[in-house]
């Protein structure tokens, strides 16, 4: 978003779908200052021209109690957070010290109305924008995608998985095949106080003049190939239209998970 792109409207596509598997949606979205947390969300257009928002995707973790409770409840805050402000912000942005020390203790809070929900996990990915900059966040294994105007596509996010892990650390190659229980994932943020160390990816920089943005749960990049998802995109389209084709790609692969993503452009 170059000075020029800035005075244009921002366009932004939200969907949701439960998936075909029988379970409750435990992905929340936010969007345009709204929380969804919906079965089957058609794809919805939104476009305004505010300087200044945030969007983001949480995908409940199920080995977690109630975890449809933990992702709707972080993105509660962080909609609350945004319009609030606060001192634990850097450079103006929702950061790693305000997630740390503010929003995750928030949620401990929130959730340990209910005992139950102590310990219930969620990931997060969130995109910003304000006067022409970007900044992304995430934590667990839910993706950021940029798309430059040229169609070149880069991921912003970080997979807190063990199998990420072990590939940074040299102990796997790229494509090696390992067994599911790799693919766990090893930080996420949970409604637990004590279990304040999880990682955080945290990325800021200039808003690249005609870029697409592209947020999702793991309902999407694991029910469909990296060369798939990028196949499917296409800059002409308008972002409804890029969201049905997105939907019915995963339903077509049998859609074994929640499925939730926001294009921004």
């Amino acid at each position: 978003m170059s000075d020029q792109a800035s005075s244009r409207p921002l366009h932004l596509a939200s969907l949701q779908h439960c998936g075909l598997v029988p379970r409750e949606q435990q992905d929340a979205l936010l969007a345009a200052g709204q929380v969804w947390q919906a079965n089957d969300l058609a794809p919805r257009h939104e476009a305004f021209e505010a300087e200044t928002g945030l969007c983001a995707v949480a995908d409940g973790v199920a080995a977690s109690y109630k975890p449809q409770l933990a992702s709707r409840a972080l993105l509660e805050l962080l909609r609350d957070a945004e319009q609030d402000g606060s001192e634990h912000w850097q450079d103006g942005w929702i950061g790693p010290r305000a997630l740390r020390r503010v929003i995750h203790p928030r949620l401990c809070r929130k959730l340990s109305r209910q005992p139950a929900l102590h310990a219930s996990a969620t990931t997060l990915a969130m995109l910003q924008w304000r006067d022409g900059h970007f900044s992304t966040l995430n934590v667990g294994d839910s993706r950021i995608y940029c798309i430059s105007a040229d169609g070149n596509w880069r991921q912003l996010s970080v997979d807190h998985t063990y199998y990420q892990s072990m590939l940074e650390r040299g102990e796997l190659q790229p494509g090696e095949e390992v067994g599911h229980l790799y693919h766990d994932l090893e930080h996420m943020i949970s409604a637990d106080e004590t279990e304040d160390d999880f990682a955080i990816h945290w990325q800021t920089g200039r808003w690249p003049e005609g870029s697409t943005w592209l947020l999702c749960t793991d309902g999407l990049h694991d029910s469909l190939s990296q060369s798939k998802v990028e196949a499917l995109f296409d800059p002409e389209a308008s972002l409804p239209e890029l969201a049905g084709r997105y939907l019915h790609a995963v339903l077509d692969a049998g859609a074994p998970d929640n499925l939730s993503f926001l294009l921004v452009r």
